[in-house]
């Protein structure tokens, strides 16, 4: 997008800098619709759905904005990135959706080996063409390992796809929560834009740490804290219903949660679990909305290497595939916490993880379930 340069007169006032670098363009939610309800029909190529979004969200200009004036001390971008590569992992987060949503279509090839140069999912290797090139081999033993339908499951859990008739049937996409998921994804990173960090007004301190006439230097905190305070600042969450905003709100909190602990059982129960529990209870969160945290944070993980167009290169290069198979499993377990014990939770993630391991280490199946 065209970079746009923020004055020092509105820097900290985010309805008056987000505006300023908006230049009136709202959000397009024809082709919002249009992106989300054409998902999963096996002609909507990853090319006419970049140009949906695109037309889409306004805020992915955001990306590159800079302030007018250099700063000693200061970047244009929080994460050390140019603000071509943030906007470029904007667009791998916003990728790896539409091919999470495409499980059973084609999304499995375009997640684990990118596109071609028609922007079509690359086929699966040859022997042949694993010779030598030890990457391709790792995009190869992603593709055979993932848990392809516990990650659909995840997003009929988050209520963004539904399956008609009840489990099993066919998978459709429930419009209104992918809507809000493209539109989260979309904005979720704008603030690690340092000329766009919002300031805190006296009527609002503290916030989260920050004293009034504090910047907020944390983008989740400052996103949490404009959506909460300047909702009509970011046209594509304004647009959204309640139920959505709800839901997209919950997704900044600070959760607190080490996912390495859980599935290396490296800590029980409370230390696991309290902060992320006292989290959902006061977001009055639902096991939906805690489904549609793990999507989010999944997408965002996927989008981290800026190459779009080569599939997840964080998650199938750079991630060890028994991990990941790992934290896929305790999405559906986690999102019990809206209504369980942390007790109760690590027992049921036990339980599963002990299922899906006793045919490959040759163990016992799991004793019944008694009272907990």
């Amino acid at each position: 997008p065209e970079a746009r340069s923020i004055t020092n007169a509105v820097e900290g006032e985010p309805n008056l800098a987000i505006a300023l670098a908006l230049s009136g363009r709202t959000t397009d939610w024809d082709a919002v619709k249009r992106a989300a309800t054409r998902l999963r029909h096996r002609d909507y190529g990853l090319r006419d759905y970049y140009v949906d979004v695109r037309q889409a969200f306004p805020e992915l200009q955001l990306y590159t904005v800079t302030r007018e004036e250099y700063k000693a001390g200061h970047r244009d971008i929080s994460a050390g990135l140019t603000p071509d590569e943030e906007y470029r992992r904007t667009l791998g987060a916003l990728f790896a959706l539409y091919w999470l949503a495409r499980v059973g279509i084609d999304g499995e090839c375009g997640l684990s080996f990118g596109v071609d140069d028609d922007w079509a999912p690359r086929k699966i290797p040859e022997q042949e063409d694993l010779d030598g090139s030890a990457a391709l081999k790792k995009r190869l033993t992603f593709y055979c390992n993932t848990p392809w339908k516990k990650l659909l499951q995840l997003l009929v859990d988050a209520g963004m796809l539904t399956e008609r008739g009840g489990r099993g049937g066919a998978v459709e996409v429930a419009v209104p929560r992918m809507c809000a998921m493209l539109a989260l994804t979309a904005i979720h990173d704008v603030f690690k834009v340092e000329a766009l960090l919002p300031r805190v007004r006296p009527e609002h301190a503290p916030f989260k740490g920050f004293a009034a006439g504090d910047v907020i230097n944390d983008h989740d905190v400052a996103m949490y804290y404009v959506l909460d305070h300047f909702p009509e600042a970011l046209p594509s969450f304004a647009g959204l219903d309640a139920t959505q905003r709800h839901s997209v709100l919950f997704t900044q909190s600070k959760m607190s949660f080490n996912h390495g602990w859980l599935v290396q059982a490296e800590a029980p129960p409370h230390a696991l679990f309290a902060r992320f529990k006292r989290v959902i209870m006061a977001g009055e969160a639902n096991p939906p909305d805690v489904s549609f945290y793990f999507v989010h944070w999944l997408t965002d993980l996927a989008g981290a290497v800026p190459n779009p167009l080569d599939g997840s290169e964080r998650l199938v290069l750079g991630f060890p595939y028994q991990v990941l198979g790992s934290f896929i499993t305790s999405f559906s377990v986690l999102s019990a916490l809206a209504t369980q014990t942390e007790t109760e939770v690590f027992e049921t993630y036990l339980e599963s993880y002990w299922r899906d391991a006793a045919p490959r280490l040759r163990l016992p199946p799991p004793p019944p379930p008694g009272p907990r």
